[in-house]
C-alpha cells in the first residue's frame, strides 16, 4: 500500500499487512475483510488529507485465491459516485457503505447516505436509517443491528453514534448511544463486535485527544450498557487515528492514520487481543491490565 507504516506491535504474518493491497492511489483507508478473511475492501482516492479529493473515493476489493491475492479493483458497485467507509455484514451476504449517489437517478447528493450491496444478487439499495445530514461507517452485528455515525439534528455534539436494531428486512427507529461514549465533541467512524460486548471509535476535540482531529476511543458493554470510554493511548499519535476494523482472526487490528495536509494509510496492531482485554487501556474499567467483563 503507498506509504504504508507499521503499527505499534505489528508482525508479519499476522493477518495479510496493509501493503499487500497496493492501490496505486495516494490514500488508503479502512481496510476490511468478509467473515472468512477471503475478500479484502477498502478506500483510495487521490489528494491531500483535509482537502478536496482529486478523485473521486472509491471502494477496492482483492479476492484471495490459489494463494495469492487478486490484484485490487474497484468493487462492482463503486466508482461512479465517491463511495467510503465499507463493512461486509457478519453472514457475508451484503457490503454497507457510505455514498454521496442519488437515491432516484440525477445529480450527486451533497451529503453521504448509507447503502448496501448484496455480493449474492447484485442488488443495491440504500438503508432506511438515513437522514438529511451525513451518515458515517456502518457496522453489522450478528444480531442485525445496525451501528453507525451521524451529524444529524438531535444529537449531543459535531456526530454521535446511533444504532437501529432490526425490523423484518429492514430498521427499527436509529437511536443515539448512551453519554457513556457520545459527547458534546464529535463521535465518528466505529467498529462495534459481532456480540455487540466492544465498541472502539473515532472522537475529535475531546481534552483527552493527544490529535483533536481524531483519537481512538474503547468501551465494552455490561448489565447497565454501555461503559465510559476510554482513550488508546498506546495508539493515539499527532495524526488522526480512525477507521478501526478487526480482523475475522481475532488478532489483528487495521486503523487507519491520516496527517493534515499529508495522506491516509493504513497500520496494524497485533496481537489485538491485548488491546481489547483492556491491556493497553491506560485507564481501563475496571483495573488496569485485567480483562474487560464482556456483556455481563
Amino acid at each position: 500500500m503507498v506509504g504504508c507504516a507499521p503499527g505499534p506491535n505489528s508482525l508479519p504474518g499476522a493477518g495479510p499487512a496493509p501493503s499487500q493491497f497496493e492501490s496505486g492511489l495516494e490514500n488508503q483507508l479502512g481496510l476490511t475483510f468478509s467473515p472468512d478473511g477471503k475478500t479484502a475492501y477498502w478506500v483510495a482516492w487521490n489528494g491531500a488529507w483535509g482537502g478536496e479529493p482529486t478523485s473521486r473515493l472509491t471502494i477496492y476489493w482483492s479476492r484471495h485465491t490459489g494463494g495469492s491475492w487478486s490484484d485490487p479493483a474497484p468493487a462492482p458497485f463503486s466508482q461512479e459516485y465517491s463511495d467510503s467507509d465499507p463493512f461486509v455484514s457478519p453472514d457475508g451476504q451484503w457490503v454497507y457503505f457510505v455514498s454521496d449517489r442519488p437515491v432516484t437517478g440525477g445529480e450527486r447528493r451533497s451529503d453521504d447516505n448509507i447503502w448496501r450491496y448484496n455480493l449474492s444478487s447484485g442488488m443495491l439499495e440504500d438503508v432506511p436509517v438515513n437522514s438529511d445530514a451525513e451518515e458515517f461507517s456502518p457496522v453489522m452485528t450478528a444480531s442485525g443491528t445496525l451501528y453507525f455515525a451521524s451529524d444529524r439534528d438531535g444529537g449531543l455534539g459535531q456526530g454521535d453514534l446511533y444504532s437501529a436494531t432490526a425490523a423484518g428486512d429492514g430498521f427499527n427507529e436509529p437511536r443515539i448511544l448512551s453519554r457513556a461514549v457520545n459527547s458534546i465533541h464529535g463521535e465518528w467512524n466505529l467498529w462495534v463486535a459481532e456480540d455487540e460486548c466492544e465498541m472502539i471509535f473515532e472522537a475529535s476535540t475531546r481534552p483527552t485527544n493527544v490529535s483533536a482531529p481524531g483519537d481512538l476511543y474503547y468501551s465494552f458493554r455490561a448489565r447497565d450498557g454501555w461503559q465510559e470510554a476510554v482513550p488508546l493511548k498506546a495508539l493515539n499519535s499527532e495524526n488522526s487515528d480512525l477507521m478501526p476494523r478487526l480482523h475475522p482472526d481475532g488478532q489483528t487490528l487495521y486503523y487507519t492514520v491520516a496527517s493534515s495536509g499529508g495522506h491516509a494509510q493504513v497500520a496494524t496492531v497485533y496481537p489485538a487481543d491485548r488491546l481489547l482485554s483492556g491491556a493497553w487501556i491506560e485507564t481501563a474499567v475496571p483495573k488496569q491490565g485485567s480483562p474487560a467483563p464482556r456483556c455481563q
